[in-house]
């Protein structure tokens, strides 16, 4: 014999989870396009500069939403690579190679951060 059995409130708990997911995607949509345009800045402060036309080419960029926000952050100029990978190269004081990967690595914890204040945000 078949049983059916009805609790109440539980579409109550779906409708609320829904709009939590709802809340917490846009956190970190938003955390994660802050945490793009602050690895831009970082990585400007140390990117080579010749004529400046690298340095201008730099953007941040996103696509989706919610919690399937990407962003994308480089630089458009088609020598940038070239730069960026070129660790034999001489640049002035405080510029260097590795200019997007490097500030990447060392400012990790601050980029989490930057992701986790945001998504925790209401």
């Amino acid at each position: 014999m078949a049983m059916t059995t009805h609790i109440a409130g539980v579409n109550e708990i779906l409708k609320n989870l829904k709009a939590s997911e709802i809340l917490v995607g846009k956190g970190v949509s938003r955390g994660l396009k802050k945490a793009g345009l602050f690895l831009q800045r970082e990585s400007q402060k140390v990117v080579p500069i010749d004529t400046g036309t690298l340095k201008n080419s730099a953007y941040t960029r996103h696509v989706g939403e919610g919690i399937k926000t990407i962003v994308m952050i480089g630089y458009t100029t088609a020598y940038g690579i070239f730069v960026h990978e070129n660790l034999k190269a001489q640049h002035k004081e405080g510029k260097q190679a590795k200019y997007l990967e490097d500030p990447m690595k060392k400012k990790r914890n601050e980029i989490l951060a930057i992701i986790k204040h945001e998504a925790s945000k209401p």
